[in-house]
């Protein structure tokens, strides 16, 4: 492997790992997904430091947690005092590029141009803040504030014809590149073209044991009123759309000869609850919404295997700044995965901290949730036993010891993250 590989990091919107075979949902068709899983480093247990749009992309662009930043909230500003991944990359050399859905602008969250100064240090910039609610009808920015242009077709298509003239430009520079490829699929109102919706006719999609078939999906501004059992179908559908953009997007990088020294990243900001617990949309600590795809490729590195190393959003500044031969800020929170990814031995007893409407300890098998932002725990669950998340044991005797270790390395983290932070808005939006 050349010691500074080219880097694309797909980042795909409210794509929960539930919600694909590579762990363990069979209804839902992803070969591409699988074909990739299968050459690659799969990261059983990866979850989101904050699991939401705007506070998740914080988190990946700075290496550190949303009460640190401030990003707290969707439609929140990324801090330009903030050194960014972008501009970590850009000095040690990197040609960086951003392609996409950005949401890290600050005010208003709509469909609209991105100004320079707002970009977080990338160089080449082509994409928009946010909210491209039908994706038919997507607009995309370059350089001039009142030029945008229409996406043809699906976004999710368009945004990969994009994506590939962009790669196919940077093959040609004598520099690395950084690239990050962001759909906004799957995220809902979803709206896939028909050959991907039928996949999903005439099939029981609520089959899961804390599926509520009763639960009922109502966005007015966004004119989706609907049954779970058509979101599931429109989501599943705009998953399997994706899948084949994304073994396009693949099949791009061979034919362009980058195969061999290019890191492949695929994840997603957070998930989404489908239905589950009668309960749509993201930014909850159940599964649905906290646990999140992650596989890597290693470029010229012949590792496939799937690995138990607990992994978090914060993690991703030092992977990705390991693999380009640059040290890792003192700011940075997370660790590098590169040893992970090439095979190496997972640490079994670590403990990750999720934030957002409220606090999440996360261990190999277990979960304990915070009430609001404090630290009262209201809910344990034992993720092995327990996928669905149906028993509470916060209060059985049996335990009382994982509960105390969850617990205490939760008020540690609190006690030097989040103590004197002052209290932020709370309000939601998608």
């Amino acid at each position: 492997m050349a010691s500074r590989p080219n880097i694309l990091f797909v980042l795909v919107d409210q794509l929960g790992a539930r919600w694909l075979p590579i762990h363990g949902q069979v209804q839902v068709s992803t070969p591409h997904l699988e074909s990739f899983a299968a050459e690659s480093t799969v990261f059983e247990r990866a979850i989101s430091t904050s699991p939401v749009c705007t506070p998740y992309r914080g988190c990946l662009l700075s290496g550190m947690y949303p009460s640190q930043t401030g990003i707290r909230q969707n439609g929140q500003a990324f801090p330009n005092d903030t050194p960014s991944l972008a501009d970590h990359l850009t000095a040690a050399g990197y040609a960086t590029h951003y392609v996409g859905k950005w949401h890290l602008s600050g005010a208003p969250q709509e469909n609209r141009w991105v100004p320079p100064e707002k970009r977080a240090g990338f160089q080449h910039f082509i994409g928009w803040e946010s909210h491209h609610v039908d994706h038919h009808a997507g607009l995309i920015w370059r350089d001039d504030p009142n030029g945008p242009k229409e996406m043809p077709g699906h976004e999710t298509d368009a945004l990969t014809d994009i994506a590939l003239n962009q790669l196919e430009q940077a093959a040609r520079a004598r520099n690395p590149f950084f690239m990050v490829l962001s759909y906004q699929a799957p995220h809902p109102p979803c709206s896939p073209p028909r050959e991907f919706l039928d996949l999903y006719r005439g099939q029981d999609l609520l089959t899961e044991a804390n599926a509520d078939a009763a639960a009922w999906y109502d966005m007015p501004h966004w004119n989706a009123n609907y049954d779970a059992a058509t979101f599931r179908q429109l989501y599943f559908g705009e998953i399997s759309q994706l899948d084949a953009a994304f073994g396009r997007l693949l099949s791009g990088l061979d034919e362009l000869g980058l195969r061999e020294n290019t890191l492949v990243l695929f994840t997603s900001d957070h998930g989404e609850m489908a239905g589950a617990h009668g309960l749509f949309g993201k930014g909850l600590m159940f599964e649905e919404s906290l646990h999140v795809p992650l596989i890597a490729r290693a470029p010229s590195h012949a590792c496939r295997h799937r690995t138990s190393q607990l992994a978090a959003t914060i993690d991703l500044m030092p992977t990705l700044l390991d693999y380009a031969g640059v040290d890792r800020p003192l700011t940075a929170e997370g660790i590098s995965l590169r040893a992970q990814i090439e095979g190496g031995t997972a640490d079994e007893d670590r403990i990750m901290i999720s934030e957002f409407q409220n606090f999440c300890a996360t261990a190999q098998s277990w979960k304990l949730e915070t009430k609001d932002r404090s630290l009262l725990p209201a809910a344990l669950y034992h993720i092995g036993d327990d996928p669905s998340e149906l028993e509470n044991r916060l209060h059985d005797p049996d335990c009382a010891g994982i509960q105390s270790i969850l617990q205490s390395a939760l008020t540690r983290w609190h006690n030097r993250i989040v103590a004197n932070v002052a209290a932020e808005p709370t309000e939601l939006t998608s």
